[in-house]
């Protein structure tokens, strides 16, 4: 694992105010139409490629008031290490030479080495894992300890990179001071906490806690906290309220009622998702929910909600028939069912995409282009098409194998998760019906909307272009997250359509009862006539059409997301005041400070495991451990006889083997690899490998570089 196996380019922006995108390329590409990756540099900015196999680059340069793209350096193949300055300002100069300077090509490196050892939060670096600092420790504490703990990661930090130091970078002391600054004081640390649990995902509790739960130590923190549930509820109104309003017309006589709520549904609940969408960002959660905005939201979603429900009925209606017109569920041919879910999937992705983009450019003042909109609601007609086809045919499945036909769904794809949602005949039967038709449409979305994605990303330039590999990964966690969503909101929706089924159920009994001449049903033990529910909700479902092709077959899914690319989330600008001084008064006190270690490790592998540290303190043996990639331990100056080793579970926990990572061969005979260390060290340790086996195949130091030992 040398430096020796690696390929490199170095690229530095000297230049005044150009943007360079570095577009990278496989080898074997020929046309180097769709880039594998490529990264932004913002003037001033050095970026490091490295990569054990060959390939292609260029370099493109563009210009805030110019939005056309000027190629500075054509596609060429990679044949050496080199080093590439872009200087000037409106005509960008490209000097190329041979990459021999091992100073710049070490601080490049050790940068690149940082970035992948630290964890990430909104786009950038985690405030804690700058400062050394384990934020789910450091959390558990009391106030009081939180700031001596900041204060003293903080010190130990400027130790090793204060500028004046041998090895020091001024940048990475600037970004030190920054997240302290930011730590030290109680509420923008609070803000912070609630953005790095918002940050965990869809399938962690930790952001639904963020959500509904936030932290706040200041009176206008919980303010604008009590004001955002406020408007969280009336979207939640809205929904529910156009949820109730498309369930009251399925079957009916009249196709104008039919329309009608189908429409003014479709806007209610379009508008609800929007703005709740809108309470639920991260911006809102962090920062406090904007009501101007939250109502720009729900207007825009109003209308694109209306549009995909009219749309929805009309396409409906033209090939399987509406309301009490509508022909039998068994007669309504495959055909019809996929032709009725892709138009309508086309038709409600596209009002997603553009009501999103809408939302970006008029509500929160992002630049959209018209180029962006408009490929982000074809690719989300295609894949909205593909979703509906599938949930289509697993819908007319499911509906054909039953008796009399339960209505189906009809979702319009309004924001992120935008969905007409109707009533259920029964609420088992619905539910089963749905959890097999979401896995169909996510499914489909899955497998067509990661490749449409790429190539969307790809024709997009104010955008990096990810590897393959990160949308399979985010793809497949969308996928999973879509599921559980859509499931939570179906079981929902079965549930209130069907009390209040049973509650019209329960009204036709009593009336029967009182009036029993007008049914013929005996009870068992008298001679008064009695009517059974099951022959009550049978009529029920006749007089409403239950047994007839609903409109709402069709689907329509919102699951496809236009790509989004996460960028920092400012906090508060921070004014960092006289740098010089700061660093001036820290470093006399850094060096004061006592020299704790820090051992953190990184888990490549596919199973379970752990780190175990062990050492003396006190001539007492004290034994730590911690489980999950990017965790840490924190070891006492006074610590003496340091171990280290890792664990891994397969089934059962099993020591990491000692394998010899430079010569790619395991240690003979096989032992437990230990680290063994007089005093705190300060090291990251990464294990990687196979189903088969895992080893540590990396060990770097307080600079992030490789350490070479074993």
């Amino acid at each position: 694992m040398g430096d020796e196996e690696y390929k490199s380019v170095l690229i530095v922006n000297d230049s005044a105010d150009a943007h360079l995108t570095i577009y990278l390329y496989p080898r074997w590409d020929v046309i180097c139409w769709l880039s594998l990756e490529s990264k932004i540099l913002k003037p001033g900015e050095k970026y490091l490629y490295r990569s054990k196999k060959r390939f292609q680059f260029k370099i493109v340069a563009r210009f805030q008031d110019d939005r056309r793209s000027n190629t500075i350096l054509e596609t060429q193949k990679w044949d050496g290490d080199k080093l590439f300055k872009i200087t000037g300002t409106t005509s960008p100069t490209v000097t190329e030479e041979a990459l021999t300077d091992q100073v710049e090509k070490r601080i490049c490196l050790r940068k690149v080495q940082r970035s992948k050892e630290l964890n990430r939060t909104r786009g950038g670096r985690n405030f804690y894992d700058i400062l050394g600092l384990d934020i789910k420790k450091v959390r558990e504490m009391s106030k009081e300890q939180q700031a001596k703990a900041i204060r003293k990661g903080y010190l130990t930090q400027m130790h090793i990179w204060h500028p004046d130091r041998n090895g020091g970078d001024e940048e990475i002391a600037k970004e030190i001071l920054f997240a302290y600054e930011t730590l030290q004081n109680e509420e923008k640390r609070a803000s912070y906490h609630n953005l790095t649990d918002y940050d965990e995902g869809w399938l962690s509790l930790r952001r639904y806690k963020a959500m509904f739960k936030p932290e706040c130590v200041t009176e206008e923190q919980r303010k604008a906290y009590r004001k955002r549930m406020a408007l969280f509820a009336i979207s939640a109104l809205f929904i529910i309220g156009g949820t109730v309003l498309t369930s009251l017309t399925p079957g009916l006589a009249a196709p104008a009622l039919v329309i009608c709520g189908g429409v003014s549904g479709g806007g209610f609940v379009g508008a609800g998702l929007q703005s709740l969408q809108h309470t639920l960002k991260a911006e809102s959660v962090v920062d406090g929910c904007s009501v101007k905005d939250w109502i720009g939201k729900a207007g825009i979603g109003f209308v694109a909600g209306a549009v995909t429900g009219g749309a929805a009925v009309g396409i409906t209606a033209r090939l399987t028939g509406i309301g009490s017109a509508a022909m039998e569920s068994a007669a309504v041919t495959t055909a019809q069912y996929v032709g009725s879910g892709a138009t309508t999937g086309a038709v409600g992705e596209m009002a997603s995409s553009l009501a999103a983009d809408a939302g970006r450019r008029f509500v929160e003042g992002e630049d959209v282009t018209l180029k962006q909109a408009a490929s982000r609601a074809l690719f989300g007609a295609v894949v909205g098409s593909v979703a509906g086809v599938a949930g289509s045919a697993v819908t007319k499945a499911v509906v054909g194998s039953q008796a009399s036909a339960a209505a189906a769904n009809l979702e319009g794809g309004i924001g992120e998760q935008v969905a007409i949602i109707t009533g259920a005949r029964r609420r088992g039967n619905t539910a089963a019906g749905n959890i097999f038709r979401m896995l169909a449409e996510n499914g489909a979305e899955a497998v067509v909307g990661g490749p449409l994605q790429i190539v969307e990303e790809r024709l997009d330039d104010s955008v990096e272009n990810q590897s393959p590999r990160k949308h399979i990964v985010n793809g497949i966690k969308n996928a999973a997250g879509n599921i559980a969503l859509g499931c939570v909101r179906d079981g929902v929706a079965a549930f209130v359509n069907h009390g209040y089924n049973e509650f019209q159920v329960d009204r036709r009994f009593k009336k029967e009862i009182e009036n029993p001449l007008i049914n013929d049903d005996v009870k068992p033990s008298g001679s008064k006539p009695f009517p059974r529910r099951n022959r009550v909700r049978f009529l029920l479902d006749e007089e409403k059409g239950k047994g007839l092709h609903d409109w709402r077959d069709g689907k329509c899914s919102a699951a496809y997301n236009p790509l989004n690319t996460e960028e920092t989330l400012e906090l508060v600008p921070l004014k960092l005041h006289s740098f010089s001084e700061e660093l001036a008064n820290v470093e006399l006190e850094a060096d004061k400070q006592p020299k704790d270690g820090n051992v953190r490790y990184i888990s490549d592998g596919a199973w379970i495991s752990k780190m175990v540290v062990t050492f003396f303190q006190n001539r007492k043996k004290v034994t730590e451990e911690v489980r999950g990639s990017g965790t840490s331990i924190n070891i006492p100056s006074s610590a003496l006889k340091i171990e280290v080793r890792f664990q891994v579970r397969r089934p059962f926990w099993g020591d990491v083997y000692k394998y010899d990572r430079f010569c790619k061969s395991w240690f003979r005979p096989y032992e437990p690899h230990i680290f063994r260390y007089d005093t705190p060290p300060i090291r990251t340790f990464t294990i990687s490998g196979s189903l088969w086996f895992e080893a540590v195949m990396r060990v770097s130091d307080e600079y992030h570089e490789e350490t070479k030992e074993m």
